[in-house]
């Protein structure tokens, strides 16, 4: 959003941003207003950055595949916004195939389409203010599956090209980072489209710089993190309990009960609609994270399972001197994702530990990849059934069953691993067994203990 002669203009993130953060939306009209407040936003993040850099290789690539198709292309240019609105509305009026870059306006929205697609008419069809054909709206995203904000931002490009043509286009089409194109009919979206730009446009015109959007409310943040996360720091919120729900919240909440530091102290035993086991859980973890406040390695305790009951830490199997402790590293700027290394430790027969990495710099060699980590760790669990692979989360099990799909590779041999346990989640272990003082078990606080 921005000013222009004293009036707000939107834009269709805008619209995606209130409805993945009520909060950022907040925040973004407060600096406007207060342009001082910018200086909080977070700094610029170098991977956000260069994914802008792929999404527009991948725009040219989207060209590229409509030249080759035959189609008349123009990438509207301009020295201002309005010059360009006038050549879109030109090149729309002229019946150009292809328009990239289209710039779209409507009432106080605003924004750039990465195509304009032309479709002729039908004989049922509804005449355009153009002729004989109309337009639909294309977006081309990094992404390999279509979200959302995707659609919602689409059809508010739809809704300014009626403005334009005189009809609302029948379809909007996603074209996604792996090459594939979702078409979408637009009627089966618009109701629910048309309802968050009401509640948008509301929360606009009844803006109140005094009364923030909770943060916790929010699925994200977007480029106001840190300042939520301070936010939340300071009112001592309950998001900050480990694996502590929303609706907990609002149960402990409706119960008096605001603050982690309340969480901690309070001896009630039974919350309405909070199982009490769960109860004293919440309870015992907001105990331990009050403690761990200001200290450098946070405090924890081992969780003793009851008699006769394997959890948590009891779930670790007996060591194999063939047993592998197994990451994958990503790279998430290449199209469908890049499992580029896969590092191992493992001990030889003396008992010194070693490291067995596989690179892969590109798809044919992350093929490759795969396949040698599993020959390798098949032929260590023939060796041994009772050698294990140790990973942390569920990362490095997702990886590899996205490129047995993607590669129709190690097939049987990833099937026997998994049916047999042989892979081993350390995060579900620590999870169970461990008591840490930190916002979250993830494998980072979890060093801090070491």
């Amino acid at each position: 959003m921005f000013l222009s002669n004293g009036q707000l203009v939107y834009s269709p993130t805008d619209l995606t941003r209130y409805m993945s953060s009520h909060f950022a939306c907040w925040m973004d009209r407060l600096s406007l207003e207060h342009p001082h407040i910018s200086q909080q936003k977070d700094k610029p993040d170098p991977l956000m950055q260069a994914l802008a850099k792929k999404g527009l290789a991948l725009e040219d690539i989207q060209e590229e595949k409509f030249i080759q198709q035959g189609k008349t292309l123009i990438k509207i240019t301009g020295n201002s916004d309005t010059d360009k609105f006038l050549k879109t509305k030109e090149s729309m009026q002229s019946g150009i195939d292809i328009i990239a870059q289209a710039r779209l306006e409507m009432g106080q929205f605003c924004g750039f389409a990465d195509f304009l697609v032309k479709v002729p008419h039908n004989d049922n069809d509804t005449p355009s203010h153009l002729g004989d054909w109309h337009y639909e709206a294309w977006d081309s995203k990094l992404a390999n599956s279509v979200k959302t904000s995707f659609i919602v931002q689409l059809c508010s490009y739809s809704q300014m090209l009626e403005s334009i043509q005189g009809v609302l286009p029948k379809h909007i089409t996603v074209v996604l980072g792996n090459g594939s194109q979702s078409r979408y009919s637009v009627k089966d979206y618009y109701s629910y489209y048309s309802k968050l730009l009401s509640s948008f446009i509301n929360a606009q015109e009844n803006f109140n710089p005094d009364q923030r959007p909770d943060p916790s409310a929010s699925k994200n943040w977007e480029n106001w993190s840190d300042l939520a996360k301070q936010i939340l720091l300071e009112q001592d919120h309950l998001s900050q309990v480990a694996d502590i729900s929303k609706s907990q919240i609002k149960k402990l909440n409706h119960a008096e009960i605001n603050t982690l530091e309340q969480l901690s102290i309070t001896d009630k035993e039974h919350i309405s609609g909070i199982h009490p086991e769960i109860l004293q859980k919440r309870i015992a973890q907001a105990k331990i994270q009050h403690a761990s406040l200001g200290l450098e390695i946070p405090k924890f305790e081992i969780l003793k399972p009851e008699q006769g009951k394997k959890v948590g830490l009891a779930l670790l199997p007996p060591l194999s001197p063939l047993d592998v402790f197994f990451d994958i590293e990503g790279y998430p700027l290449d199209v469908g994702g890049l499992e580029y290394l896969w590092g191992n430790i493992y001990f030889d027969n003396h008992g010194h530990r070693q490291f067995k990495d596989f690179w892969a710099h590109n798809k044919e060699q992350e093929k490759q990849c795969f396949k040698d980590f599993i020959d390798w760790v098949y032929q260590r669990w023939i060796e041994d059934p009772a050698m294990h692979i140790y990973h942390y989360a569920n990362y490095e099990i997702a990886a590899c069953q996205k490129l047995m799909g993607r590669y129709g590779v190690c097939e049987d041999e990833l099937d026997q691993l998994l049916r047999n346990n042989v892979f081993i989640d350390l995060y579900k272990l620590v999870k169970g067994g461990l008591l840490l003082g930190t916002p979250s078990y993830s494998i980072k606080n979890v060093e801090l203990l070491y």
